[in-house]
């Protein structure tokens, strides 16, 4: 649990740290869109925090990659370069639409790519826990497409509550605690292995 606190901690600590540089800059670059009818905040609102958000993300997953309890996430599976690489996609697409506004259809292309990146190296969902039943083996095509569709959703979910300032941070953090406590209990409560890429990058989160 140390390792997952430590890893929490650098990863909020950068973003933090970031948060106000990225700031200035984002109104250097004239990222301040007009303000929207959903919107709460009277005053134009400086974008681009996504950068901040995504070093923290690089500052958690290399710190973790150093951690001697964790490194088996990194040398046992691919699926963290999977997530660096496609939050990398995102998060560029995310810096193009905050400064210049991008297409809806472009911007679910991109997250289709984004999202189809992970897969092709290996971060797809293989089984579903179904009630009653147990757990379901997906094929790897429907793996890979559930895997799309759930990343997309869950994508434009967060996007569709951003209306007021810390709303969308605010349920993501409910949302990541929530999933860390049910993939830690089954990695070191039933000892599925496969459940540690998703503790870590739920701390992370």
């Amino acid at each position: 649990m140390r390792e997952y606190l430590l890893t929490l901690l650098v990863t909020a600590a950068v973003t933090y740290l970031l948060t106000g540089p990225v700031r200035k800059f984002a109104i250097a670059a004239g990222a301040m869109p007009e303000i929207r009818a959903r919107d709460v905040h009277r005053e134009p609102t400086p974008r681009l925090g996504g950068i901040a958000m995504f070093g923290g993300l690089c500052a958690g997953l290399l710190v973790a990659s150093q951690l001697t309890d964790l490194t088996a996430v990194f040398t046992e599976t691919d699926e963290p370069r999977a997530l660096l690489a496609g939050a990398g996609l995102i998060w560029l697409l995310g810096v193009l639409d905050d400064k210049w506004g991008v297409d809806a259809l472009l911007k679910l292309g991109g997250q289709m790519v984004a999202a189809g990146v992970m897969v092709l190296q290996g971060l797809q969902i293989i089984t579903l826990p179904v009630p009653g039943v147990g757990p379901v083996t997906l094929t790897p095509v429907q793996g890979s497409l559930l895997t799309v569709a759930l990343v997309v959703i869950t994508i434009n979910a967060v996007n569709f509550v951003d209306g007021l300032d810390g709303l969308a941070s605010g349920m993501v953090c409910i949302a990541a605690m929530a999933s860390f406590l049910y993939a830690y209990r089954m990695w070191f409560g039933h000892g599925i292995e496969q459940a540690a890429p998703a503790t870590l990058f739920s701390a992370i989160l």
